[in-house]
């Protein structure tokens, strides 16, 4: 058997043994739901509850990343106005508590469901993600936040938590 066969085979095995492992990790994680009574949401188990009620606060196991879910609720007189209208309020508010954060990024209508912005900032070594979403009277206001090293990698699991967001009404 000459080498190049012999690499070929090993590339196979290496494939196989990597394709089950992946198998085995994805069937341990389980897909969570919770519901607050304002907002509904599915996260993966990779994340644990530090903390729930008004806001739900998760934290990744594995590198101590954080995903907050706030939910605050308008005056009634606030239900017909866009989220276009109050976004520069909201965002001076954010920057304001966290003078840190450098922006790197804004994006309109990240959401295919609700009035929504996104912004991407840097402190430090980390990047802070913030969306914002705007159903009737509701604002969700979604951070996640994640050393540089692991904010892509987690991504993935962040979208899917974005994705399966509801607003919940009475």
């Amino acid at each position: 058997m000459n080498k190049k066969v012999k690499i070929i085979i090993v590339l196979v095995l290496l494939l196989a043994i990597i394709g089950t492992i992946s198998i085995i990790i994805a069937s341990r994680v389980k897909i969570k739901n919770y519901n607050n009574g304002n907002f509904k949401v599915s996260y993966d188990t990779t994340w644990k509850v530090k903390n729930s009620g008004e806001e739900l606060y998760l934290v990744h196991k594995k590198t101590k990343s954080e995903l907050k879910i706030q939910c605050k609720v308008l005056d009634s007189n606030y239900i017909d106005t866009s989220l276009s209208d109050l976004i520069d309020d909201i965002i001076y508010s954010i920057e304001e508590q966290n003078s840190d954060y450098k922006l790197i990024n804004r994006s309109e209508d990240v959401s295919q469901k609700y009035d929504s912005y996104a912004y991407l900032y840097e402190k430090d070594d980390e990047q802070v993600s913030v969306t914002i979403l705007k159903k009737d009277a509701k604002l969700l206001f979604i951070s996640y936040e994640a050393d540089t090293k692991y904010f892509d990698i987690l991504l993935p699991s962040v979208d899917d938590v974005l994705r399966s967001i509801e607003f919940v009404f009475d």
